[in-house]
């Protein structure tokens, strides 16, 4: 793999106070596409926003995944969303992760299944929170072709993704472990919702069998 390029940039402030968390900004990049690292080791995590979300949307997990143990980036888009989750993925490997699993909030989760239509480089698992079948001209493809680990969660009644559209993402992915929980709540705010703790288990069981060892 190339070696991956980028500068230090300023620490959004849900970030402030987390030891060893750092901003990039990836050569080329015109002011956007702002990457956070925080935690270290082989295993790898990228979490991507909705639409108009930033690295903050996922600061909460960010940092109780970076203190379990996992090497994470959270994100701000760039203007070419999909670059942006490809820098994110060369920064975490730049840095030691040996294995990157994607997980992504309404567009975020659209746009990380939709990548794994014809990639070399795949991640070892993709969780989509709240995805939809097509959104913002993206679409979240087929996963008949992938043989990594796939998670698909939402709520039963989000207005803007329901149970009926997250089983219509899962119509295209028949591998992936679908969990519907009850209630209205939305991509990231899942885990700070009455559901919560279920949430998290889902989320962790992924992990865990994302990365488990070959001969598990």
């Amino acid at each position: 793999m190339r070696e991956f390029s980028a500068t230090p940039d300023r620490l959004p402030s849900c970030f402030h106070g987390v030891k060893g968390a750092t901003a990039y900004r990836p050569a080329g990049s015109s002011g956007d596409g702002r990457l956070v690292t925080l935690g270290t080791g082989p295993r790898g995590v990228v979490f991507a926003p909705i639409s108009w979300g930033d690295a903050c949307e996922w600061a909460a997990e960010a940092k109780r995944l970076a203190a379990d143990g996992y090497h994470v980036v959270s994100l701000d888009w760039g203007a070419d969303r999909r670059r942006t989750i490809s820098d994110a993925t060369r920064l975490l490997r730049s840095r030691g992760a040996k294995d990157v699993a994607w997980v992504g909030g309404c567009m975020g989760g659209t746009l990380m299944l939709g990548m794994l239509t014809g990639r070399a480089d795949r991640p070892a698992g993709v969780a989509g929170i709240s995805p939809l079948a097509s959104l913002g001209g993206y679409s979240a493809g087929n996963g008949t072709s992938y043989d990594g680990e796939l998670l698909l969660l939402g709520t039963a009644d989000d207005p803007l993704s329901d149970e009926k559209r997250l089983r219509e993402v899962a119509h295209s992915f028949p591998k992936a472990e679908v969990t519907v929980l009850p209630g209205t709540r939305h991509a990231a705010e899942i885990f700070a919702g009455p559901h919560a703790t279920t949430a998290r288990r889902s989320l962790d069981g992924f992990l865990d069998r994302t990365f488990a060892p070959a001969d598990s």
